[in-house]
């Protein structure tokens, strides 16, 4: 019975536009931005520039954090992305004072003077340095370095950055979240080559291409899938089909949940299919020998990326059963949209948190990776949790409708008629 109902679910499924709109639009954003995917090759010796990275050492951090601080308070204006767009931050007064008198405890530098003095010694200190063979140093944009007090401690030293970005409005460098990508450093011959092997020995090469394939799938399967969820449930309304289903034998829990597995089965079939491709590129490309990991991408697909589709479709689900609308799809657009540019700070890995869409923007950094693997897993599960949890209120919503007792539609269209007419 079960079983005949999510098959028969698929079936309806296949038959909506939406949904093959939706495959489609997979199949464009994933040839836009994967169609010609280079596999990475053994970096060679006596190259200018091997990439950069993020540094975790924390005096580079701070460094680089004052360095841009000390940058834009010399400038009076302060860069910010306090919902993803870019916003240009001119303080007041007692704002910059404030910030000036953080710049002193952290530097060490009381005037605007000795920190534009600064700035000039460190860029050119810098300069010798990246002439010498590039050397590592501290990439700030807009910017150079600048030494920490010999007092200050790295508690401290967030404690304050996280002062300045209140005073900014949020959404600055100084951002608690941000701070672990202000230290760029140039990449050595030595660390873009154990990169690479640990892409080709511990990523046995798919498991990398993998990451980066989840990275940019799960953009858009942070949003798609409640479209599909949606119009399923608005679509028995507007058929009124509604009462039809009501009268039938099968219980509340066997509708929602075979409509809701179905949902799932239909969205990952295309996420399974089109890693396909990569997964040939890959294939022919270790034909000289190298050990791949075959079941990469479906692990990935189903670890990685199911959770997010899970959630997408939970939430338009629940919304639609409990309004009769499309807030679900106003709730999920602006939980993406803010989801999608809190999460760019993370683009390189390792710093999963609690991100709807995580983000691993490389075939690289299987070291952040597996360190912040925990961290991961621990999300991906959060997440796989919240939607069953979801679902189970929609069982219930749709339980109590089936019963007569849950119309808040009809709630609201009442009361509307009976305010236009009083």
């Amino acid at each position: 019975m079960f079983a005949q109902l999510i098959l028969k679910e698929c079936r309806q499924t296949a038959k909506s536009i939406i949904y093959w709109l939706i495959v489609l639009i997979l199949v464009i954003f994933f040839s836009s931005q994967l169609g010609n995917m280079d596999i990475a090759k053994k970096p060679k010796p006596g190259l200018e520039s091997y990439g950069r990275y993020y540094s975790s050492n924390e005096q580079d951090i701070m460094k680089a954090t004052l360095g841009y601080l000390v940058s834009e308070y010399t400038n009076g204006k302060y860069v910010t992305y306090p919902i993803g767009f870019y916003k240009m931050v001119t303080p007041d007064k007692e704002e910059q004072k404030r910030i000036g008198e953080i710049i002193s405890e952290t530097t060490g530098l009381d005037t605007k003077e000795e920190m534009e003095k600064a700035l000039n010694a460190e860029t050119e200190d810098s300069d010798a340095e990246a002439s010498d063979k590039k050397k590592n140093h501290i990439i700030v944009l807009g910017g150079a370095p600048i030494a920490p007090s010999k007092t200050l401690t790295y508690d401290r030293f967030g404690e304050l950055m996280r002062e300045v970005d209140h005073l900014l409005g949020g959404g600055s460098q100084y951002n608690k979240k941000h701070l672990k990508t202000n230290a760029a450093t140039p990449k050595t011959y030595e660390q873009a080559l154990q990169e690479y092997e640990d892409l080709m020995e511990k990523d046995h090469l798919t498991g990398g291409y993998a990451r980066l394939y989840s990275d940019y799938m799960g953009i858009m399967l942070g949003i798609l899938p409640v479209f599909l969820a949606v119009t399923r449930g608005m679509r028995d309304r507007r058929s009124q089909m509604r009462e039809l289903i009501a009268s039938r034998r099968a219980s509340s829990a066997s509708v929602i949940v075979s409509r809701y597995i179905s949902m799932l089965i239909m969205l990952m079939l295309p996420v399974l299919l089109i890693s396909c491709i990569p997964l040939m590129e890959c294939i022919q490309y270790a034909a000289s020998g190298f050990h791949l990991d075959y079941l990469a991408f479906v692990k990935y697909s189903f670890g990685w990326l199911l959770p997010t589709i899970m959630i997408a479709t939970a939430v338009g689900m629940v919304l639609t059963e409990l309004t009769d609308t499309a807030l679900g799809v106003l709730v999920q657009l602006a939980w993406w949209f803010l989801a999608i540019f809190s999460s760019m700070s993370s683009m390189s890995g390792g710093m999963y948190g609690l991100d709807l869409v995580p983000r691993h923007n490389t075939e690289y950094n299987y070291a952040g990776f597996h360190a912040g693997f925990t961290q991961l897993a621990a999300n991906r599960v959060l997440y796989a949790v919240i939607s069953v949890l979801l679902i189970a209120v929609t069982v219930w919503i749709y339980s109590l409708k089936r019963k007569g007792r849950l119309d808040i539609r009809g709630k609201l269209l009442g009361n509307r008629k009976r305010k236009s007419q009083a």
